[in-house]
């Protein structure tokens, strides 16, 4: 039986390391890592913002932002970016600054005012993303390398986590990978079919909601959540086929071309 107050060990680090030291993203999602996740996961992509990097040192934060982690490199022509031309690269750039300006994620709750144990839903809605495959999860709050899952604040995820993808439709093929004799009810799901299309100008939406139990002890607390996706898939010169068919970033898995953005934490009081 679960114990409403066990937290459910958490993954931090899942980025695959090559043998060069390289960091390497999943540009198809983590099918195999049905658990609850810290965006440290994504150590390999950009932030959106320096304000989840408030934390950070200056020049720190400022090597993990967009600019400078990803545009300046595809630029340049560095590492895979050398396979294309002057010309693919500049519409590769166009395309990507296109899906950055046009993705984002929105977050609502049920209520900001509950009791100890009481419940509440917290609704995240994402919008873009390059897809096929884009990843949420729910947090304690919004800086990339202190946030942990809403769990650590003493909230528990009642319920698993109800998804929906672009078509409108509900998903549970990602939640139904995870070991049978464990609950779903985890803070990160993939949700895929997911396709963006800059030159017809359409930015998929979808939606996962978490049902909650608010924490036992009275006080503030702060949910926030993180929306991972890729940039450069979205048009035909973006897209590598890899082993198995798989297709990956043109930029290759260390190319920085995923990003990760967090929703504005919200204050919920317990009382």
């Amino acid at each position: 039986m679960k114990s409403r107050h066990a937290l459910a060990s958490t993954l931090v680090l899942v980025s695959l390391v090559g043998v060069t030291g390289q960091l390497l993203a999943f540009p198809g999602g983590t099918p195999q890592l049905v658990t609850n996740m810290n965006p440290q996961c994504a150590n390999c992509h950009s932030s959106v913002d320096a304000d989840q990097l408030r934390d950070q040192a200056p020049d720190r934060a400022s090597s993990l932002l967009i600019a400078n982690r990803h545009y300046a490199s595809l630029e340049r022509g560095d590492r895979d970016y050398a396979k294309l031309s002057a010309d693919d690269r500049t519409k590769l750039l166009t395309a990507v600054k296109a899906v950055d300006a046009n993705s984002k994620l929105e977050m609502a709750v049920s209520t900001t005012k509950l009791k100890p144990g009481a419940k509440l839903t917290v609704t995240i809605t994402t919008h873009g993303g390059a897809g096929p495959v884009v990843g949420v999860m729910l947090t304690d709050c919004d800086l990339r390398y202190s946030a942990s899952p809403v769990q650590a604040a003493g909230f528990f995820i009642s319920d698993a986590p109800e998804v929906v993808g672009p078509d409108g439709k509900p998903q549970t093929t990602f939640l139904d990978g995870r070991a049978k004799e464990l609950g779903k009810n985890i803070n990160y799901v993939n949700i895929t079919g997911v396709q963006s299309d800059p030159d017809a100008g359409t930015w998929p939406t979808c939606k996962v909601t978490y049902t909650l139990l608010a924490p036992v002890k009275p006080g503030e607390y702060t949910i926030s959540a993180a929306f991972l996706y890729g940039t450069e898939k979205a048009i035909a010169i973006g897209r590598v086929e890899g082993q198995n068919g798989r297709m990956g970033p043109a930029g290759g898995g260390g190319a920085n071309s995923g990003r990760i953005q967090f929703a504005k934490p919200v204050k919920i009081t317990v009382g």
